[in-house]
């Protein structure tokens, strides 16, 4: 499952559906940015903290 939420991560239209999602919440455009921006950076994060598939 983990796994299958940081390949998600990994892929542009994520962060599409986190604009279009708190648009539907009615989260203003003002809070959105600095929303993505923090998925971005968690994505990110996770992607240099942890291992890819098959190494050690």
């Amino acid at each position: 499952m983990k796994q299958f939420f940081l390949n998600r991560l990994r892929e542009p239209s994520t962060y599409a559906g986190v604009g279009v999602l708190g648009a539907a919440f009615g989260i203003s455009p003002e809070l959105l940015g600095p929303i993505g921006q923090l998925v971005m950076g968690a994505g990110g994060l996770l992607a240099i903290l942890l291992r890819d598939k098959g190494t050690q």
